[in-house]
């Protein structure tokens, strides 16, 4: 089977260095550094103080907001950058096949604050409407990456005309950096410019 030809029409962004694609881009060229203290919870008693943390984002301002307060944060992440996406592309939902536009946006982590919070069920109905191929995959860090391949697959195999697609996540929670700090896996270094650098011999984990 011929493998169809696939193009990006639209992108979207929730970062710790912008809430949107343009703020993002301009920030990453300008070498802006999204790390810093953790604001989330106190770290008194840990041993991890940074993290990378979206900061400055407002749900109900991009959403509706009943359906927001029925959101995880990071299924909020999600919903605003394809929300973006779909604007930046000029896709309505209303003008597409249902059946022929899928989902694959998958999350490493998730939320372990709903896990902290007796594991209630994650609400997950969305606005867009699409009926067609919706899966998710969990790799760990390679996650929205992973989607994004996947998604790709299915365009070109015939699966799906249209397909939403990344990773979204927030974690910085008790939890997590306790759990991961356990596993000597974050770094302890709460230099923001010396705490990320995955390639050096001084490297002491990730954020």
């Amino acid at each position: 089977m011929e493998k169809r030809r696939v193009v990006i029409t639209g992108m979207g962004a929730v970062t710790p260095i912008g809430n949107n694609v343009e703020t993002f881009w301009k920030n990453v060229k300008e070498g802006k550094n999204g790390i810093g203290s953790i604001t989330k919870f106190d770290t008194t008693d840990y041993k991890v103080k940074i993290a990378a943390e979206v900061k400055d984002f407002s749900a109900k301002e991009l959403m509706d907001f009943k359906a927001a307060k029925r959101m995880e944060t990071f299924s909020q992440y999600a919903v605003a950058a394809a929300k973006e996406a779909c604007a930046d592309a000029g896709f309505n939902i209303e003008e597409e096949d249902p059946y022929r536009c899928g989902v694959i946006i998958g999350s490493g982590v998730g939320s372990l604050q709903q896990v902290e919070k007796a594991c209630q069920t994650i609400e997950t109905k969305g606005p867009l409407g699409l009926k067609g191929k919706c899966t998710n995959v969990v790799t760990a860090c390679a996650t929205g990456t992973n989607c994004i391949g996947d998604a790709l697959r299915a365009i070109q195999y015939g699966d799906a005309e249209v397909m939403f697609a990344g990773g979204t996540e927030s974690c910085i929670c008790p939890t997590a950096v306790a759990g991961f700090t356990a596993l000597t896996a974050l770094t302890t270094v709460q230099d923001p410019d010396r705490a990320s650098i995955p390639f050096d011999k001084e490297r002491g984990g990730f954020v």
